[in-house]
Order: structure tokens, then C-alpha cells, then sequence
């Protein structure tokens, strides 16, 4: 519907004249039916949508009433490029480069920081958001918190904390609260767990043609229906991926996305694809851009070769200059054709108007033998036509037997997945010491009150409340366990946090890899007094083998590649600090690259030696440098008893980790 013709209580002029200002002309249906359902008026909303119907809008609307009313926006998103994306967009839109300058607009992501903390505008990734929080600095008592891509509290790894943070949210109350989702089956939950009205739609206003390409003919329906139809593609329907990705573009259907299982098939396929193109003039451009980099990675000749034909991949193996390049050319259209692995599934906005899927079943890892999961289907396939962008967008499947033809007739039905709470997927004890550090519970009564304020607490009361009662068994051995390893103590029903809780908490480290940083110091403090720098090799190595990233509950990954043995007898000639495990030679490997990073060696070079690419290094150097950053923290615990010159040297160590610089004699 045209703007001008919209009517909703405080759609005024000043909110269509910004929309107008931003090249908007129209509202989709969705977001009708969210103004409809009070966003301007400060009702809290949980947006289930399909991509691309406009959800982001919505919440961009509720910013606007929420800065004219003088309120505070935090904007909350799932990933570290999400947040670097909406930070460049809403600077244009609300800050300093906007046509009508509304706010200041800051970003927080834990390894960028952008405006002030106290910015009128905050975009913040949700664990930092969370830390935030806990620490006393958020204050989202008469905020707009905006809640993008909330369907990852689906997900093992951070559902969890982002659960924590929208119950504490929901605990200490907000002005106004707006979930922005993927459609779920069950958002109806979503909306009693935070006390919201609920805005749903199937309807996608950029049409997702979805097609299988099987045995020469390609069936098609188009997302929301069920029946389909046999449908003319020029001929036979191909199933050899390169022919499949030539027939697309001869159809006019780039920019094509093609979704790989592991870093080497979206390598392998855009060098082999790339073949059959010629160089074209914009290509050259982009080739000479990745060319300007000091230090040349494993994957740049091929990288910088491929661009010239306008095909690219996109994997972890890139190092962050390249991704930028890459990433820039993407969405200027020097591209036509990109392999990736699912990195680019997050949720960022590249204009591919085809997304291809070669490969229905997994072949490596723990995933290996499974077939995609219809979610993973919905949020790839979503990346095809971009609303703003195309008029339509493409998912093309090829499945390679009759099992997974029938697996790709149900992943284009209409039904959705339900979203479950994922809440103690992980261990107890840092959700609690976290809890009890920032002061929003004080004893097992409370800790279990915060626990009633959950999606976790809300469903199972509803199915399942046996579960409930077993809960509280696990609380008392959590907190038992926080009490022997000193986190906290107790005065009657009271539970304080001691001096090496708190600073635990406020390092975000689980609080077992605490316990063991309290046990490394306890043995080897003299030694890190006396010959610090003889000790980081150890250092390093004891992070990599922290819980953080080999525990029940790890927090962080190990890379993973061939498994290869020359780290393993690397890291034996060293004098480590903790027990070296000759069966994981995956962790080897991980703290070979890392020392080898942190005392300035090139990045080819490691690669070589470790199988660890340019991009998975700089990956695992900041979790590990995280990790430092941490122990740096905790020396400084009282109790403890280190020096200065020891925090100092860990401070100075969790850098040359981060940023691969050597210490300057």
C-alpha cells in the first residue's frame, strides 16, 4: 500500500516524510499490520515473518517514534557483520549522514566500538548486549529494544544467553520490546514468554520461486503454496553443478549463491566454474583491489583470479580484508556467482537473486549422514530476492537420489519448525554466577524466580512441568559446585559473590576454565614472576585446552582440517604448562598456529605447517586472545597474588595473540 494512503494511529507526516526521505514509497503487508497492532503507539510486538517480507522496517518505524518521544534505541542483532551492516545503514538513516540527522548511532560488538556507549542509538551484538547488561552499563528501562533474527535462541551454542538476556529484559522491564523473526510455527510462544501482541504472516512480498531439478525436469512451486508444477527451463534441466550454474545465468538469474558443505568444495567449484568465463574489465578492478594486500594469503591467487570472471568464494579462509573486498564487490554487482559455505546465511544483505543447493545429505563432521534441516533451508533460501532488490527470487535444489528428492518436497512445503528453548542446553553454573553478579538474584528462591521468567519455564510448565521439578536438583548442585570452587559464598539463604566470581563474571568465561587458570597460577606463579616470556608457548597452549574450547559446554571452536602430526611433536619439544593430549591433534595444531601468529610468522607459512588458513586463523586468534584477556582479568584477583608485571605481560600477550605482533626487544 502507497504511504500517502496509509491511516494508523501516529502514521503522521513527520514518520512518512522520514520513510520518504529513505526512497521508501510503500508498506508490505506486514508491516501494515504492525502498525496496526500499536508499534507506533509503544505496544510490544513479536514480528514472525518470512525473508524479505520488511520486518526490518518495522523495527526501523518503532525507532522512529521511540527517538521522537526522546527514548533510547538498542538494536540487537545475531552476528559481528550484521552489526558492522546495520551500524553503516542506520548511520545513514537516523545519524550523522542522515538526510534528517535523528540521533547519534554508536555499535558494540565486543571487538569494535563505534560513538559512545551512551549513544541515543545502540546497535550491540546480544552477548554484548548481555554483558553489558550484567555489568550495570545497559539501562533498558524506558528503551526501544529491538530483537533481530530472534529465532537463534533456537540454537545450542548462544540460544542460552540471548534467553538469559530477554529474561532479564522481561524481569527488569523496557519501554517497549520488538522481536523481528523468521516465521516459526510456534511464535504464539514467543509472544506470551515476553507479553507481546503477536504480528505473523506467511506472505512474502518478494515471490520465492522454489525449484527441484531432477532427472532433466525441474518441478516448481512458489514459497506458501503446495502444489507445483513442472516448469520450462530452455531444455533439459542439467544436474552437473557447473552446467546447472551456466543454465541459471543463461536464464538471467544472477547473481547466483551456490551453498557448499566445507571450505575446499567452494574453492575447488569457483576455480573449476571460473574456467569457463572470460575476464571482464569491472572483474580486473576487483582482482587488482585483493591484490593490495602487504601479505598475500593461501587463497589470494585464487581469490584474485576468480574475480576477474566475476566468481568469488566466500569462506573462512579469507582474512578480513579480503572479506571486505569481496563482500563490497558482492553487493556492487561485480559478482555473478559465489560458492560459500553457510557463513553468509546469518543474515546479512547481499542481492543474490538465486540460491543453489548441490548437496542435500552432509558427508563430513558431526553433521555427516544427516540431510539439511528444513530451518537451515528456510534462512538459506531466504537470501534469494531481496526486497528493494528483485522483483522475484530463485532457490534451486538438486537432490542426487529419490531419498533426497523427497526430502527436498518437504523442504519447500509451507509448514514451519517449531522454535524450542534451548536454555539448559548448557551447564547452569555460569548463567547463575553471572545472575548472581549483577545482583539480579541473591539466593536459590530468586535464582529459581528468574528461572519462571524464561521461554524455557513458559514452554515446559506447559508440556511437560515433571521437567520442572528435576530443575531445581540441578540449580542446588550448580550452586554447590560454584560454593566448593570459592565463586561464592553463602550467609544463610544468601549467596554472595566473591571477589574471583565477580571478576569470572564480568570475564564471560565459563567458570570452570576459571578454575583452571586459578590452578595454572597456583603452580606455575613463580615461573611466570621469573621468565614470563619462557611461558607463553605454555600460555597459549593452556588457553587452546581451556573448556572454553574442548568442554562438555565449550564457548568456543577449534578449527577444523586434516589432522596432520607435526604440531603434535612441535608442541612436545615445549615446556607447557598444562598436560599436552596426544589423541587431539586438531588442539594441537590450533595452538601451533597460534604461537606461530603471535610471534609475527607469515600467514601462508602457517598454513603450511598447520593446515590453519588466513581466515580460521584470525577466527580462532581472537577467541584465543579472548581467553587471555580473561586470565588477565582474573590475576588480578586479590587472592591470587600476582604481580603487576604479570597482569602487564598478560595483557601484552592476549594482544600479540589477537593482532599476530611479536614482542619488541
Amino acid at each position: 500500500m502507497e504511504i500517502q494512503s496509509v491511516v494508523a494511529n501516529g502514521f503522521d507526516d513527520f514518520i512518512k516524510g522520514i520513510l520518504t526521505s529513505w526512497g521508501i514509497q510503500s508498506l508490505t503487508v506486514i508491516q501494515q499490520r504492525a502498525l496496526e497492532a500499536g508499534v507506533i503507539q509503544g505496544e510490544s510486538i513479536i514480528v514472525s515473518a518470512p525473508t524479505s517480507s520488511g520486518k526490518t522496517l518495522v523495527g526501523e518505524i518503532a525507532a522512529l517514534a521511540g527517538l521522537r518521544n526522546g527514548r533510547r534505541i538498542i538494536y540487537l542483532v545475531s552476528h559481528k557483520a550484521l552489526a558492522d551492516q546495520k551500524y553503516l545503514d542506520f548511520r545513514q538513516r537516523f545519524g550523522d549522514e542522515a538526510p534528517i540527522p535523528l540521533a547519534p548511532v554508536g555499535l558494540s560488538t565486543g571487538d569494535r566500538e563505534e560513538g559512545d556507549i551512551d549513544a541515543q542509538f545502540m546497535i550491540a551484538t546480544y552477548e554484548k548486549a548481555l554483558g553489558l547488561l550484567l555489568a550495570g552499563q545497559l539501562r533498558p528501562n524506558d528503551s526501544v529494544v529491538i530483537a533481530d533474527e530472534l529465532q537463534i535462541l533456537r540454537e545450542d551454542g548462544r540460544g542460552p544467553e540471548i534467553e538469559t538476556l530477554c529474561s532479564a529484559l522481561r524481569q527488569r522491564g523496557i519501554g517497549q520490546f520488538i522481536a523481528l523473526t523468521a516465521t516459526v510455527e510456534n511464535a504464539e510462544d514467543l509472544a506470551g514468554w515476553m507479553e507481546c501482541n503477536l504480528v505473523s504472516s506467511i506472505h512474502r512480498d518478494i515471490p520465492l520461486h522454489q525449484e527441484i531439478w531432477f532427472n532433466g525436469e525441474a518441478y516448481a512451486t512458489t514459497f506458501g503454496q503446495e502444489q507445483g508444477e513442472i516448469v520450462d527451463v530452455g531444455g533439459r534441466a542439467p544436474f552437473n553443478i557447473e552446467d546447472v550454474v551456466s543454465k541459471l545465468l543463461e536464464l538471467d538469474r544472477g547473481p547466483i549463491l551456490v551453498f557448499t558443505e566445507s571450505r575446499r568444495e567452494a574453492t575447488q567449484l569457483a576455480e573449476s566454474f571460473s574456467q569457463r568465463r572470460p575476464k571482464q574489465s569491472r572483474g580486473i578492478e576487483l582482482s587488482n583491489q585483493l591484490e593490495l594486500f602487504s601479505e598475500p594469503t593461501e587463497s589470494s591467487n585464487s581469490l584474485r583470479a576468480n574475480a576477474e570472471r566475476h566468481v568469488t568464494f566466500h569462506t573462512a579462509d579469507l582474512s578480513p580484508q579480503e572479506r571486505q573486498v569481496i563482500e563490497r564487490g558482492i553487493g556492487e554487482g561485480d559478482i555473478d556467482v559465489c560458492f560459500a559455505t553457510t557463513t553468509l546465511a546469518a543474515g546479512v544483505n547481499f542481492p543474490f537473486r538465486t540460491i543453489l543447493f548441490w548437496k542435500l545429505t552432509y558427508q563430513w563432521g558431526d553433521r555427516s549422514g544427516t540431510r539439511i534441516a528444513r530451518w537451515d533451508y528456510r534462512n538459506m533460501s531466504g537470501r534469494a530476492g531481496r526486497l528493494g532488490m528483485h522483483e522475484v527470487g530463485y532457490s534451486v535444489i538438486l537432490p542426487r537420489n529419490n531419498v533426497e528428492l523427497e526430502h527436498a518436497k518437504q523442504l519447500v512445503l509451507p509448514e514451519n519448525d517449531r522454535l524450542e528453548s534451548r536454555y539448559f542446553s548448557v551447564g547452569l553454573r555460569k548463567t547463575i554466577l553471572a545472575l548472581l553478579a549483577a545482583g539480579l538474584v541473591g539466593s536459590l528462591e530468586s535464582v529459581m524466580g528468574f528461572f519462571r521468567n524464561t521461554l524455557y519455564w513458559y514452554q515446559t510448565l506447559e508440556t511437560n512441568p515433571i521437567k520442572l521439578q528435576a530443575l531445581e536438583a540441578k540449580t542446588v548442585d550448580a550452586i554447590n559446585w560454584l560454593l566448593d570452587h570459592g565463586l561464592i559464598t553463602s550467609e544463610g539463604t544468601e549467596l554472595l559473590v566473591t571477589p574471583f566470581g565477580a571478576v569470572t563474571a564480568t570475564t564471560g568465561l565459563l567458570p570452570s576454565t576459571a578454575v583452571q587458570f586459578a590452578k595454572l597460577l597456583d603452580l606455575h606463579r613463580n615461573r611466570l614472576e621469573d621468565a614470563f616470556e619462557n611461558a607463553i608457548p605454555g600460555l597459549i597452549h593452556a588457553a587452546v585446552s581451556s573448556e572454553e574450547f574442548i568442554g562438555e559446554h565449550r564457548t568456543r571452536f577449534l578449527t577444523f582440517q586434516r589432522e596432520e602430526y607435526e604440531s603434535l611433536s612441535f608442541l612436545r619439544g615445549l615446556d607447557l604448562l598444562v598436560r599436552l593430549d596426544p589423541a587431539n591433534l586438531q588442539l594441537a595444531q590450533c595452538a601451533h598456529a597460534i604461537l606461530l601468529f603471535s610471534q609475527g610468522e607469515q600467514e601462508r607459512k602457517i598454513a603450511h605447517r598447520t593446515n590453519v588458513t588466513s581466515g580460521n586463523l584470525h577466527r580462532l586468534s581472537n577467541d584465543v586472545a579472548w581467553v587471555l584477556e580473561g586470565f588477565q582479568k582474573l590475576s588480578c584477583v586479590p587472592e591470587f597474588q600476582c604481580s603487576q608485571n604479570v597482569t602487564n605481560h598478560l595483557a601484552m600477550l592476549s594482544r600479540m595473540v589477537r593482532w599476530g605482533a611479536p614482542l619488541k626487544h
